[in-house]
Formats: structure tokens, sequence, C-alpha cells
């Protein structure tokens, strides 16, 4: 009995009790020791994010019951779509991450080989699910980066695949995208203008403008109403 309990709590403590993938806790440990194999093997790995579409529409219309079955689902055909060396975990809610382990030394080769494992991720999870005798579909948007090439905390490389993940979903979801320093800077370019905004809101840095809308005689016959951005440093938006 003291064993079983033991079992159970450790299965607490390690795994995702609705779909019994890897939690986060176990999944840090185990791309640290990818990382470390990689590193020491000089090949390349890759994490892959993967995002489900639209999961809180199906969540909200059929109830979560539903969406836990479609959850499982998508767990076992996670595991069966990635190689034996591979990771599965679930991050929480509708977010998985793999981790691929031994992809070629060359960057090019290792990138390409990531890529088609993630293809064949966005054909499986295509495929209809049969949920209590009803037809369900769901697409996933999936961001991909390698590591072993690079210096990077755990954090940071996790960071990089949900950008990457969510430029997937951009460019109109069911895809996948890889991380890129571009991509990063875009980001860090889209977070500081958010801030910007914030501040002209709160000292009033926005002014309406009436541009009119005439027919074919000059006559007016509405206007458009447009926002203007008096920006400190940008002058005028």
């Amino acid at each position: 009995e003291r064993k079983e309990n033991e079992a159970r709590i450790n299965n607490l403590a390690f795994f995702d009790p609705l779909t019994q993938l890897p939690n986060r806790r176990l999944l840090q440990d185990r791309l640290e020791h990818a990382i470390t194999a990689s590193t020491r093997k000089q090949n390349l790995g890759a994490v892959l994010f993967i995002d489900l579409d639209d999961f809180k529409t199906l969540n909200d219309n059929r109830g979560h019951h539903i969406g836990d079955l479609l959850l499982i689902a998508v767990a076992d055909r996670l595991r069966a779509a990635v190689r034996a060396q591979d990771t599965v975990a679930r991050l929480g809610g509708d977010e998985f991450l793999v981790v691929l382990e031994d992809l070629e030394a060359n960057h090019d080769h290792a990138a390409a080989m990531a890529q088609q494992i993630a293809e064949t991720i966005l054909e499986s999870l295509n495929e209809a699910y049969n949920l209590e005798g009803q037809d369900y579909f769901s697409t996933p948007s999936i961001g991909i980066s390698l590591f072993g090439d690079r210096l990077a905390p755990i954090d940071e490389l996790l960071k990089q695949a949900d950008q990457a993940m969510y430029h997937a979903k951009a460019e109109g979801r069911n895809t996948c995208r890889f991380f890129d320093p571009k991509m990063q800077q875009h980001t860090a370019q889209r977070f500081a203008l958010q801030h910007e905004i914030r501040e002209a809101l709160q000292q009033q840095q926005f002014t309406l403008f009436y541009q009119p809308q005439v027919d074919h005689t000059g006559a007016v016959i509405g206007v458009e109403a447009l926002i203007r951005w008096f920006h400190p440093e940008r002058g005028l938006v």
C-alpha cells in the first residue's frame, strides 16, 4: 500500500492527470538532459510548441467533457507521430510541447527533420476526431525552435518556440513556423509600441480628424473618421 501511494504521488508530481503525458515539471528535467546530450554529441535538437486553434470554441459549445476527450485524443496522436527518443508533454490547457532529440549536426538538415516531424503532426491532428459518436475537426499551430547551436536558458528556448507558434497563428493557423531573431525583434517592437500607446492614451496624444467624402460633383456626402497620433518623437502618425 505504501509503494502504491508513493507511485501515485510520483505520478501526480510528474504527469498530467488527464492525458498521462509528462507535465511541465518533468518536461523541464527532460529538456535539460536533451540540451546536455545535444551539446555532448554535437547534434541539434528542437522544441515544438503546439497550440490547438479555436479550442475555446469547442469547450464553450460542447462543454469541457468533450474538450477533455479531444485533449486525450490529441495526446495519443502526438505520441504516435514522434520517434521513440522524443518527449511529448502537456503544458496546460490546449498547449503541448514536443522535444526532438538527436537531429542532424548540420543546421539546415536538422531544421528539415524538425519541419518534417511537425508536418507529420499537422497531418495527424487534422484528421477527424470521433468523440462520443460525433466527428470533430481541430487544427494546430506549431512553433519550432532549434537548440544545441547556441547557449540559451530553457525559459528562453520555450519563449522562442511560443513566439514562433503565435507567428504561425498570425500566418493563418494550421501551419508551423520557425523562430528567428527577426521574429524576436518584431515582438519587442510590438511590445514597445503597445506601451507607448498606453502612455499616449493617458497623455491625450490622439486627435480625431474628419476627412470629407465627396461625390462626382464635389458635394460632401459624408466623412471618414481618422485617428492621428501626435507622437513626441515621430511626429504625426
